[in-house]
């Protein structure tokens, strides 16, 4: 996997269904359900 993917982003976190979804309101996939593998240009490293 790559490091830079959704599943490393500090934006991926779940919704009230537990499922996985872009919270950053600045990406074009802001509010997709996303994949661990996804990226995308506005990845950010978690702290």
């Amino acid at each position: 996997m790559d490091k830079e993917c959704c599943g490393t982003c500090r934006f991926h976190r779940t919704d009230d269904d537990g499922e996985w979804v872009c919270v950053n309101d600045l990406s074009d996939n802001y509010t997709d359900y996303t994949d661990y593998g996804d990226w995308c240009c506005d990845y950010e490293e978690r702290e």
